[in-house]
This record gives structure tokens, sequence and C-alpha cells, in this order.
């Protein structure tokens, strides 16, 4: 009896998947939780493990195809383990069956080897009009990847793009073509809809963070033992929890019955990936302390990048904090995930001159901007809730020690 693979529901919104790259061939034996697809969604790519043991009956859909979710998109003939004992003088079908796999998949893998080029990089190949072997590969052991492919069709403006549609389809000598990936083409439609759905504005405040900054540097070293590079950003997602506890219409959701506030503040975190953006999610950010924070920000990035998330990583966010000072940017005017009412965006923080009580002083700044939906609430509703955050970073040192905004960690010598 075939067990079917299904497209699986990455989130609470996501509506469909991209079939990213084949993992398995038909006729492969494959272990239960064994990767078999990579797919993609709005919310996360990510690996679709087995769900039993067994040969991969069919492959139902090509690399490329995008399908709703719950839709089958392989069969596997479930083989229990001790159907693969062997009985002395014979060979069960079953067996035969795996031995022929295995031996096909040993030859795949031996041309495969030799041609060192994943079913996604000829596909590029294909696509851009490159021959492989004038590409070098920085991947193991040489490989060609798709950056490689990517880096060498920016290098060679007169590459031509073969398309599905004309065979041959000549782009001018000073333009190419770059296809859009999955994600880019899903992230698209969320940004359009939300910019057509919600009535963005933004504000933005200058904030001081050299109390921060100060706190950081004498706790480096401790956080490092921690295993740990202690960023801004906690400083930041802690201190914007507290301000949600105490101005929760930002933490909420509009609907036509009404707006729908909630009890629970799960964070959302955007990381930025080589093909777009993903929004992990830090369950009940309010409950945790900065060293709490510093380890899951730290984690739930990695995991992004390695295509590591689960699902319920990227489900129930209420709020949103996007870092674009990583790349040097002073402030921006994000956009907002929805079905949540605002997002947070945090500049970069940079030393300048500044006025003190009417001295010049050499001060951390950054900018902090937050676009929200002015159908949910008003300007002054979003300024005070800015403000809020300015006041906990600016303050830190009396925010953490006299208000307990948050339980000391251990480790910190009494600076806390």
């Amino acid at each position: 009896m075939p067990v079917d693979v299904i497209m699986p529901q990455m989130g609470e919104s996501v509506v469909e998947g991209t079939i990213l790259k084949w993992l398995v061939h038909e006729g492969d034996r494959v272990e239960k939780e064994q990767p078999i697809v990579e797919i993609s969604t709005d919310k996360i790519d990510t690996e679709v493990p087995s769900p039993v043991s067994g040969i991969v009956r069919k492959i139902l859909y090509s690399e490329g195809k995008t399908l709703p979710v719950q839709a089958i998109i392989a069969e596997i003939e479930a083989v229990e383990q001790k159907e693969a004992v062997s009985v002395p003088g014979e060979k069960s079908g079953v067996v035969k069956k795996v031995e022929k796999a295995e031996a096909v998949r040993e030859i795949e893998k031996v041309e495969e080897a030799e041609k060192r080029y994943s079913p996604l990089v000829r596909k590029l190949a294909k696509e851009y009009n490159v021959n492989l072997e004038e590409i070098k590969g920085t991947g193991e052991g040489g490989r060609v990847t798709k950056k490689d492919i990517m880096d060498y069709v920016a290098s060679k403006p007169s590459v031509l793009i073969t398309s599905s549609v004309e065979a041959e389809k000549k782009i001018f000598e000073k333009e190419i073509l770059i296809p859009l990936s999955p994600k880019r083409k899903i992230t698209a439609e969320r940004m359009v809809q939300s910019k057509r759905t919600a009535a963005h504005v933004t504000t933005v405040f200058e904030v001081d963070m050299t109390k921060v900054a100060r706190y950081r540097e004498l706790n480096k070293d401790s956080m490092k033992k921690e295993g740990m590079h202690l960023t801004y950003l906690p400083f930041i997602t802690l201190a914007t929890a507290r301000a949600l506890k105490e101005y929760p219409i930002l933490n909420a959701s509009w609907t036509d019955e009404g707006i729908v506030q909630k009890n629970y503040i799960n964070m959302g975190i955007a990381v930025s990936l080589e093909d777009g953006l993903i929004v992990p999610v830090i369950k009940d950010a309010d409950k945790k302390d900065l060293l709490q924070l510093s380890r899951e920000i730290q984690d739930i990035a990695l995991r992004a990048r390695t295509k590591k998330l689960k699902s319920e990583d990227v489900q129930g966010g209420t709020f949103t904090i996007t870092n674009y000072g990583l790349n040097g940017s002073l402030f921006g005017t994000p956009v907002i995930v929805l079905p949540q009412v605002a997002i947070l965006g945090v500049g970069a923080v940079v030393k300048r001159p500044v006025v003190i009580e009417d001295a010049i002083a050499i001060r951390s700044m950054v900018y902090l901007s937050l676009s929200f939906d002015h159908r949910v609430m008003d300007g002054a509703n979003a300024d005070t809730f800015l403000r809020k955050i300015k006041e906990i970073l600016e303050g830190w040192e009396v925010s953490v020690h006299e208000k307990k905004v948050s339980s000391p960690p251990t480790g910190y010598g009494g600076v806390w």
C-alpha cells in the first residue's frame, strides 16, 4: 500500500508551496524522516521528510512546480524492517527491488559525481545558455553551485537567456533577465497585498544608545562564554516587548468585525536570506530576559539560513522587527507583515555629535522607524509607543535596575 507524501502547510496563511529540488529519485530506498524534497513558501524554505521507510514509487511533480497545500506530490511504497531481512537460499521480491534500486542509485551517484552538476544547476545553465565547463565551482569538492552560475552570468552582460515560451529570447547586450525565484515571487505578491490593504504610515524617532553600547561592552566577554555575540537587537526586542505590554493596540490585527487585540506577544524577527526574507517568531517574547532573547535570536537566524526552521517557527507572529541597519542603512519605511498592524525598523547604530544640555558630545545614535496601519491607530498611538521604547533604551541602567524590566541573567558580575 503506497503512502502519500503531501505538500505541507508551513504556516497559518500559507496556501501553496513550490517544489525546489527533489533529493531522491523514483526507485530509491528511503528511511523514515529522511529528507526527500526541498520546498519553498512565502514563510519558509525547508526539507520535507519521508513519512515512512520504503521505496519511492512515484514522483508526481517536477521541480519548480507550485501546488496547493495538502496536494499529493509523491508516493512511497512502505517497507517494514522485517521485510528487508533475507531468507537463506532465496530473496523476496521486495528485497530484489531494494537491491536493484540501490544499484541504480549507486550508478546515478557515480554519474552525478562525474558531472558534478545538480538538477538545479543544469536547469539554470540551460536557462542562461552557459557552458558549465567554463564555470569554476566553489561548492564542496569543486561542485558548481547556483551562486556560481549567478555570479558568472552577472559578469557576462552578453549572456543570452532561453525561455520556456521562446526557445531563444535575445536580450540587449547590456541587459540580462534574472528569473524570479519562488520566494521572490511570493514575497512580491505579499508586499503588494500589504500596501494595498493596510493604510501605511511611518514615524521615526532618534534614540541615544550610548548606555546600551556601554552595557554591551561591559558584558560582551560574559556573553561569549555563553556562546553568543551580544548585538543591539536583543535590547531593542526586549524594549519593544515591554512597550507592547503597555500599548497593546500595536499588538493586534484588523478584521471587518473589529480589531483583534492579542494578549500574547510573539515577536517576528526578519532574517535576510540569499533570495529574500523570512520572519521566524520568538514566542512569548515579553516573558524572556536579555540572555534568553539573545540566544533565541541567534538560534532562529542560524536555523533560517541553514533551512532548519520548522513550520511552528514561522507561525503566530503578532509584531515584527526588521534590522536593516545590519547593512548600514540609517532608516527606512518597512512594509507591515499582514495581518499584523505594525512593524519596527532598526537602523545602524553610529557615533555622531549631538547636543546634550547645550554641549556637544559624541553619542551612539540610532533611528527607529515604525510603520503602522492607520486604520487601527492614529499617529499619537504610534508615537507614544515609540517614545516608550526610546525611554527604555536611553535609560537602560535605570530601567533595568530600578524598574526591573527583566530578571538579570547569571554571570554578569553585578553589572545588571
